[in-house]
């Protein structure tokens, strides 16, 4: 509950600041995404507390989490980054990607909507690109250690999963809520995905 307090607290205290957060999104999408990171937290505070009884920081399983260069941890930071920076940029809209990369789209960062974005990186069943027959971004061919709008570009092409960026319902009245508050139930990881998270920051910290 400490846990919870303080970083909903540190979430809130923020999210008038400029630059602080997500982009485009009103103040109740920003207080819903922190209440829910707060949870999240708690949760893998739980699994932390457990892991580190159990699980030696010199053991295989940390030697391969932490190996981040090579377990893909550090492309799907990069993926989400892009994500965040350019909603719908891995969308596979044409309308949508042009607007990043023409010349006045590229001096500005995010569309003036409101979006969402997503977490789930797997193919899923809510997207327009049917993922079997779609494979997974290559990330061998797109270079991180460039600039943004040196692989821009290529990040439209290589990373297509299907996302647009926009909210499905934009929460911005009670009735609205309701659909938000069944979604953001819906994010709830699991017990396996918080031990996950638990791991690797236990492996990361020691």
């Amino acid at each position: 509950a400490v846990v919870s307090t303080q970083s909903g607290h540190y979430g809130r205290g923020n999210m008038n600041r400029t630059g602080w957060g997500s982009r485009n999104q009103n103040i109740l999408v920003k207080l819903t995404h922190v209440l829910h990171m707060s949870e999240m937290w708690d949760s893998v505070a739980r699994s932390y507390k457990m892991i580190a009884r159990l699980l030696d920081p010199q053991s295989d399983i940390c030697a391969c989490v932490t190996d981040v260069e090579n377990n893909d941890v550090l492309n799907y930071l990069h993926f989400l980054a892009f994500k965040l920076r350019y909603p719908g940029i891995t969308s596979g809209n044409e309308t949508i990607t042009a607007r990043y990369l023409s010349k006045e789209g590229r001096a500005k960062r995010s569309m003036d909507e409101e979006y969402d974005y997503d977490y789930d990186f797997c193919w899923g069943d809510n997207s327009n690109i049917d993922y079997l027959r779609t494979p997974r971004p290559d990330f061998r061919k797109l270079d991180f250690d460039l600039g943004d709008l040196e692989i821009l570009e290529d990040v439209a092409k290589v990373m297509t999963d299907g996302d647009e960026g926009t909210a499905a319902v934009l929460l911005d009245s009670a009735d609205h809520w309701a659909w938000w508050r069944d979604m953001v139930k819906g994010l709830n990881m699991g017990e396996a995905g918080y031990y996950d998270i638990a791991v690797f920051m236990f492996c990361s910290l020691n």
